[in-house]
């Protein structure tokens, strides 16, 4: 990764949070653009926890401190898989960032999240980033289907 990139955690960015909105926004349309069920204000503020617990979210910035890539930990990914938690989530790098290592710091911080909070296990449901998280030493640990495509669970030992 290129000098002068700093990961804190969102509650003390919380800064970066509007750039972040329209970020999601561009990235899951159909979940945050018009007409989506999802809310990237209040998901971002709540990864924004002041409390320090869980959701919590690590967000990189850049040189010029605009943020380029974030990351969250949050407890439910969806009722059916309630009892695995937490969970690895809201992974983003800015387009032209990606593939440089950036999605691999944001995981180690989220790790570091964890342990902080006395946490065993990590999961990631995922069908893009399965090599990111094998390199980074997670394992499969399941399959399910979610949203109509068969999606991927991994669990990272802490």
């Amino acid at each position: 990764m290129a000098e002068g990139i700093l990961i804190c955690p969102l509650r003390d960015c919380s800064g970066a949070i509007s750039a972040l909105v329209s970020a999601f926004e561009a990235e899951w349309p159909g979940w945050y653009g018009p007409g989506g069920q999802g809310d990237a204000a209040a998901d971002l503020a709540a990864y924004a926890n002041p409390r320090g617990d869980l959701p919590v979210g690590v967000v990189a910035l850049g040189p010029d401190r605009e943020p380029i890539g974030i990351a969250a930990l949050k407890a439910v990914f969806t009722p059916e898989l309630a009892h695995l938690t937490p969970w690895a989530s809201a992974g983003w790098v800015r387009p032209d960032l990606r593939r440089r290592g950036l999605g691999a710091v944001l995981l180690r911080a989220l790790e570091a999240e964890g342990r902080r909070l006395g946490l065993t296990d990590l999961y990631c449901a995922t069908t893009t980033a399965v090599t990111l998280l094998q390199r980074e030493g997670w394992t499969a640990h399941a399959q399910t289907v979610h949203d109509g495509g068969l999606i991927g669970i991994f669990r990272r030992k802490l």
